[in-house]
């Protein structure tokens, strides 16, 4: 290989090139040895410089202050629906989305030089230099924008030689590596424009309400006004001082060429308008899922990254469906007790919709998902369910319909278990699953649940979604124990799914700041065989034609199928329907704690709720039906005790049993009446269905 020869001309070359870098690593020397003199000079002090000089700052070795963002919430549909900041409001927003109008107006006031200097400008320096000896004092400052940035973002605000050299110095290494355009941007988004706005979009979206890239000349020019004095001055109690301030950067603008003195004018003519109060997002009617979401992103990665790692959360929220919501429950809801509303996407778990009648700014209490409240005849699905999986054929699975005042046992306290209908009241007679669940029936409940085991229907309670403990004691299938709307639409979309469980979810997927993106797995487990969940499915469904949800069908008639609640003296109302589509939790009682509502049935407000919510939000849409599974249950022989039971005098049970205890063993069943709904005709006493499960096959509709 041929090495080049040591010429005269090679020589020369090599001699200028060691001569260029010599004079860039002297010239930069020099740069740092004047921003040192002329900083000695601006603060009268020179002894700090030689100990300052030794240990000159690298932008490498500096670690980056971090900046708080907003951390922003979105409905499934991309809608803003809240806002997350700690003591910093910051939204980070790139150069192509600050207009450049902003820019100019920006520079034209805060570093005019911007364009020419290389981070620091000596000609400003000597300048503020001559105007703060003239003046005597501190009139004018030299920092540049870039500066000002590297003090944002590297340095603290402390008013030090040190820290002040140390400024320049960086500056002077930064501009070696950026871009003007994208110094300005990042000044843009760190600068404090006053009211708790950091950055130019927060600043814009608090005093204008709108997002930066829509902003005028006037309102660009009152913004670049603002970080000289956030502190001093603010738009909204000093409008003359921000006007004038506005004026003086219109002018800049016009002397500097970057608008004409015409179009300086036009804009100086315009009136300052702006808000006194943030811009309002949806949270107001979404307050309560917002502090759902909250908690669980807290939970997640911790509070400040909720609140100032500028996170953009797609929510699963539906904000259509939670008008929808808010609409149904609040406009039938009578003046007293408060309601609770949840709906569940039954192929996903996804909460589309969480609604309460309170006002979160006076009670921020979440009634969807941290209140307990007895569900009444609701649990009885559970029991259904059991029964259906062990076999029993609700159709041919027969019980007596009669007062119960059942011994159960020495040990028990109390020993005896009373439990009526007001059906009773008709004669003693035998009737099916069928009808007992579209009578609602308690006494044929409550010897199924004896037949079955208070243990099976927790087990599958908890299994299709229910979280909330639950003591396995028989009053539990008529709603003796606690649980909330949100672990009850999620059971119930268990139904809808075909008997696959998923846990219900909020988020469906957080995007990072630098473009990481975590998305919500969703999983869901098969809990029931497919013609479980059909066979109970469709008697759910003949309730909202035949049985005590029938009132549904004055507001929707699509598909839906569903159970009615109301607890012993009428404290909690409850209605938990689903179609394939939309699982809902229906929730009435007072918050304060439990105080009776006489005359409320869980068909009396429940009910139409469900049916007003249902009819907005499928209005217009084909909701497909529900379809038999190719494997359906095999049925088997009921050998249950009180199945076998014939009609006969019975004792009649106190007519004023105590209230259901969860301190005792086996407290008294809640008392659950067949609901009479007040927007439509009474069903029968006992109504029968006219297609009722068969042993080979299943209900039909």
């Amino acid at each position: 290989m041929s090495q080049q020869s040591d010429t005269p001309s090679t020589r020369r070359s090599r001699r200028r090139r060691t001569s260029r870098r010599s004079r860039v690593h002297w010239g930069r020397l020099v740069v740092i040895a004047l921003i040192v003199l002329a900083v000695a000079a601006v603060a009268g002090t020179s002894g700090a410089i030689v100990g300052v000089s030794r240990t000159l700052p690298k932008l490498d070795d500096m670690t980056k202050t971090r900046l708080g963002q907003n951390t922003v919430l979105y409905d499934r549909r991309g809608h803003t629906i809240a806002v997350l900041h700690g003591a910093v409001n910051r939204v980070v927003v790139r150069s192509d989305q600050i207009p450049q109008v902003m820019k100019d107006a920006t520079v034209a006031i805060e570093d005019r030089r911007f364009y020419e200097h290389h981070g620091v400008d000596f000609a400003g320096i000597a300048r503020a230099l001559y105007q703060d000896v003239r003046a005597g004092h501190v009139v004018e400052g030299a920092s540049t924008i870039t500066q000002q940035y590297v003090k944002n973002a590297y340095l603290s605000d402390a008013q030090t030689l040190t820290r002040k050299l140390r400024e320049a110095v960086l500056a002077w290494q930064l501009e070696d590596r950026w871009s003007k355009d994208k110094i300005l941007s990042q000044y843009l988004n760190t600068a404090y424009y006053g009211s708790g706005a950091y950055g130019v979009q927060a600043a814009s979206q608090t005093y204008f309400h709108k997002p930066v890239w829509q902003l005028t000349l006037p309102q660009a020019a009152l913004l670049a006004a603002l970080p000289k004095f956030p502190s001093e001055y603010s738009p909204v109690s000093d409008p003359g001082v921000i006007r004038q301030r506005r004026d003086e950067v219109l002018d800049n603008m016009a002397e500097q060429g970057y608008i004409s003195a015409d179009r300086a004018a036009s804009a100086k003519a315009k009136k300052i308008v702006v808000y006194d109060k943030p811009l309002a997002t949806k949270k107001n009617r979404a307050a309560y899922f917002v502090d759902y979401v909250t908690r669980k992103l807290v939970d997640r990665y911790g509070a400040r990254e909720t609140f100032e790692g500028g996170l953009k959360v797609y929510t699963t929220l539906d904000m259509r469906m939670q008008t929808d919501g808010i609409d149904a429950l609040k406009g039938t809801l009578p003046a007293g007790p408060s309601g609770a509303l949840v709906s569940i996407d039954p192929t996903n778990g996804f909460i589309r919709t969480m609604v309460s009648s309170t006002d979160w700014k006076t009670f921020q209490y979440n009634l969807t998902w941290q209140s307990k409240r007895q569900p009444g005849s609701t649990m009885k699905m559970f029991a259904l369910v059991a029964a259906v999986e062990a076999g029993a054929n609700p159709a041919s699975t027969f019980y007596v319909s009669h007062p119960l005042h059942i011994y159960l046992g020495a040990g028990a306290v109390p020993p005896y278990w009373d439990v009526w209908t007001f059906e009773h009241s008709t004669g003693q007679k035998r009737i099916n699953l069928v009808q007992g669940t579209l009578a609602s029936d308690n006494t044929v409940y409550a010897q199924l649940a004896l037949d079955l085991g208070p243990q099976k229907i927790v087990d599958v309670a908890h299994k299709m979604g229910v979280t909330s403990p639950l003591d396995p004691v028989p009053s539990i299938v008529l709603g003796s124990e606690v649980v909330n709307p949100l672990e009850m639409a999620d059971a119930y979309a268990t139904l809808a799914s075909g008997g696959i469980r998923h846990r219900p979810q909020a988020i469906e997927r957080v995007v990072f700041p630098h473009g990481r993106v975590d998305r919500t797995k969703v999983k869901g487990v098969r809990v029931l065989s497919p013609g479980v969940a059909y066979v109970v499915t469709k008697i759910l469904e003949q309730n909202t034609y035949v049985g005590t949800a029938a009132g549904m069908r004055s507001y929707y008639s699509g598909p839906a199928a569903g159970k009615t609640g109301t607890t012993d003296q009428s404290v909690d109302a409850w209605f938990d329907g689903y179609n394939l589509r939309l699982a809902t939790a229906v929730w009435m009682g007072y918050h304060q704690g439990e105080i009776s509502m006489p005359g409320v049935q869980g068909a009396t407000y429940c009910v139409p709720i469900f049916g007003k919510y249902y009819a907005a939000v499928f209005s217009g849409m084909a909701v497909p039906g529900f379809t038999q599974p190719a494997i359906m249950p095999i049925w088997k022989p009921w050998n249950g005790k009180y199945s076998k039971l014939s009609p006969s005098p019975s004792p009649s049970p106190s007519p004023s049993p105590s209230k259901s205890s969860k301190n005792s063993p086996h407290p008294q069943p809640t008392k659950t009446v067949t609901a009479k709904p007040t927007t439509s005709p009474t069903p029968s006493k006992t109504p029968t269905p006219t297609h009722t499960p068969t042993p080979t096959g299943s209900p039909k509709p």
